[in-house]
């Protein structure tokens, strides 16, 4: 109902601008008889008459010259949709709606001199749909409204399938129960994830003032799996939850704002305001009530919040400046200043709406061409973030129900770019780039470890890029790009130290009849620097003196090929090949208590795919197209195989995470031309998710659409 509510706005807001643009035009037609021209008396003489007659020609003459005429096209279809699924279709079509139904859609576009019209939009279902209207009077009144729509099928994960028992910190000798609660079906699940967007600008006729404003929403509804857990090193029983979640999320956003030509420059101002609020209920569940490590109380059980998605609120002023675009040198500067505010609405905790942000962005751009084959950059950036939260909450299910906060980190980063252009002729062009970002992090320390960040107060961080571009022959185009990153303090476990990046594209095309691209990209990432410290005592609790250090190395190398040809006349051909490789290597410490659980583990990731296309026109009322392709994926995590103590071992691992999969799809099209404007359609589609190690999401979906289009 929301969906035909929206559809019939537009078409509404549609019908109104329609008629505004006919007010407009006999207006601006009346103006041109004017209201202070008498009617020349019986007793003018002839030289009067004459003059009259050539000004009326005149007048004649330059209307025809001025007539421009009006473009319009016109068109739409209509048909239905039959979607068949095998077992889970989820996977194989992740983003159809697997229903079937009635689809349509229509376009309209009208260009004349002062009146630029397009509306479009089409259908498949109450899920995913699209429109968008754009109108434009004589460049003096713009609006344009889109609304688009697309479902997303999501699966859920699977828990643990056996309870088993460790033991506990509390209480010495004894063991806890680790019992998984799983959902019935994980393949329930699918969010609809919806935008819409409508401005308006608006220019004051004889002054270089525009005026602007702009709306956009995006909503999000559906259902998701939600994985959460009620456990703790100490108490007698631990639980594991899978289960579907709602969704019900919205974030609307306004924009109010001008620009306007000061002689050398231009001046821009925006006021941004961006809310997002959930309405989907807050979640509570029962949690059992938990004793600290001396087997003391330190929280109660109950019906317990958890899991919010606290609603936000962001508000942003920006001031631009910059000069003319097309002289030889541009300069341009920005300032921005917004704040966020956290907006939770949590019963059982509270402090957590204190939460709050400052941001100051500050950007400069200056761009100096003397002439066309030379051009030198430089870009400034600098975003300050303040983060601001409150030293202590309170929880009312804590027995002490004030918890002190760990602190929040503000940041300084700040950004130089310069870039060295060089084209000494039309063959070759050169291209430099130096970038450098310095972050400051402004620490806070604490004299509870815990509530520190281990992080360090800088990172700098030198990327240097050359890239080349050369057209040796006509239609086949070569180019290369290297680029080399350092950074001297890598903030996490996955950042890099130092990163080499490579690539080689090359293009011919042969005048139309056949042509080729080919691509190979490579990654080497490296990072000796990731140390952990694990834990040695719980009670006090105490970390170890010294840090494991975990290094990591990751490869990455991509290749994709494609190739087209014309073998006859009407025949056109086309086949591409990829293939996408990463491997990483790394230490992994499988547990922060205790000594010993480093092992040297490898994460690998490979994807090919192929596709083939054929297009032929049968003939002038008939055609025909055929398109087949496939991907093939691997993933593993893979640790060496390691005991740490009797009953703790890696073995079994790479069994619960390996991932083998084939993903098919093919489709055949046929579309008759009954006439010059209708034309009838038929399409099938075939698309199938096979794991080869495990059946639970397989599925196959077909999918069948006739429809009738006609245009005008």
């Amino acid at each position: 109902m929301t969906n035909l509510i929206r559809m019939t706005c537009l078409i509404v807001v549609t019908m109104f601008l329609l008629n505004l643009t006919a007010t407009l035009t006999l207006a601006a037609e009346n103006q041109n008889i004017s209201p202070g021209v008498k009617p020349l008396n019986n007793d003018d003489n002839a030289e009067n008459s004459s003059e009259l007659g050539e000004g009326i020609q005149l007048e004649e003459e330059s209307a025809a010259v001025k007539k421009v005429e009006t473009h319009t096209i016109l068109g739409g279809f209509t048909g239905y949709r039959f979607l068949s699924v095998d077992n889970y279709g989820g996977r194989a079509a992740q983003y159809d709606y697997l229903h079937s139904g009635l689809i349509g859609g229509g376009y309209f576009n009208s260009l004349g001199q002062d009146l630029k019209f397009a509306l479009d939009g089409a259908i498949l279902n109450d899920k995913d749909y699209h429109g968008d209207m754009l109108f434009d009077y004589g460049g003096e009144y713009r609006v344009h409204m889109r609304t688009e729509s697309l479902f997303h099928n999501l699966a859920g994960e699977k828990l643990f399938d056996t309870p088993f028992q460790l033991g506990r910190a509390d209480l010495r000798g004894a063991l806890a129960d680790y019992i998984p609660h799983q959902d019935d079906s994980l393949t329930k699940y699918g969010v609809r994830a919806e935008q819409d967007l409508a401005s308006f600008r608006y220019k004051l006729h004889d002054f270089p003032l525009h005026m602007n404003l702009g709306y956009w929403r995006m909503v999000k509804e559906g259902a998701s799996q939600l994985r959460f857990a009620d456990i703790a090193f100490e108490g007698p029983e631990n639980n594991f939850f899978a289960r579907s979640r709602s969704v019900n999320r919205e974030t609307h956003e306004g924009n109010l704002g001008f620009d306007t030509h000061l002689g050398p420059v231009d001046l821009i101002y925006n006021f941004q305001i961006r809310q997002f609020v959930n309405n989907a209920a807050q979640l509570r569940d029962d949690f059992a009530p938990r004793n600290n490590v001396q087997g003391v109380l330190d929280r109660t059980g109950g019906l317990q919040e958890h899991n919010e998605d606290p609603g936000s609120r962001y508000l942003a002023q920006t001031v631009k400046l910059h000069t003319s675009l097309a002289g030889g040198i541009v300069g341009a500067a920005s300032y921005t200043y917004g704040k966020r505010d956290n907006l939770s609405t949590l019963s059982d905790t509270k402090g957590a709406e204190q939460a709050s942000v400052n941001l100051h962005n500050v950007a400069g751009d200056f761009v100096y061409t003397p002439f066309k084959e030379f051009s030198l950059g430089l870009k400034y950036r600098r975003q300050e973030v303040d983060n601001n939260s409150p030293a202590f909450i309170t929880n009312s299910f804590f027995v002490q129900n004030t918890l002190a906060v760990r602190p929040s980190i503000s940041t300084e980063k700040d950004v130089i770019v310069a870039t060295l252009s060089l084209r000494p002729n039309n063959l070759v062009t050169i291209k430099g780039e130096y970038k450098g970002e310095f972050l400051h992090r402004d620490l806070p320390s604490n004299s509870d470890e815990r509530l520190n960040w281990f992080l360090n107060e800088t990172q700098d961080t030198h990327r240097g890029t050359l890239a080349l571009l050369i057209r040796p022959l006509k239609g086949l185009r070569l180019s290369a790009r290297y680029n080399y990153t350092t950074t001297d303090h890598p903030s996490y476990g996955t950042s890099f130290a130092n990163k080499h990046e490579g690539e080689l594209l090359t293009n011919y095309n042969m005048t139309g009849r056949w042509g080729v691209t080919a691509n190979y990209r490579s990654i080497r990432e490296s990072n000796d620097q990731i140390e952990r410290r694990t834990i040695v005592s719980i009670d006090p609790l105490k970390y170890a003196l010294f840090s494991h250090l975990l290094s990591r190395d990751k490869a990455t190398d991509n290749v994709t090929a494609g190739f087209w040809f014309v073998p006859v006349e009407k025949l056109t051909v086309s086949a591409n090949y990829g293939y996408l490789h990463s491997s990483t290597d790394q230490a992994v410490l499988f547990t922060i208590v205790g000594a010993g659980s480093e092992a040297a583990s490898n994460y690998t990731s490979k994807a090919q795919f192929y596709s083939l296309n054929t297009a032929y026109q049968y003939s002038d009322k008939s055609d025909i197209s055929l398109t087949l392709q496939q991907v093939f994926s691997l993933s593993e995590f893979n640790p060496e195989i390691k005991s740490f103590t009797p009953n703790d071992n890696t073995t079994g691992i790479k069994d619960i995470s390996h991932l083998k999969t084939v993903e098919t799809s093919f489709s055949a099209r046929g579309n008759y031309h009954l006439t010059k404007n209708l034309t009838c359609s038929l399409e099938y589609q075939l698309k199938d998710y096979n794991d080869k190690y495990s059946s639970l999401f397989d599925g196959t979906v077909h999918i069948v659409t006739a429809y009738v289009s006609t245009k005008w």
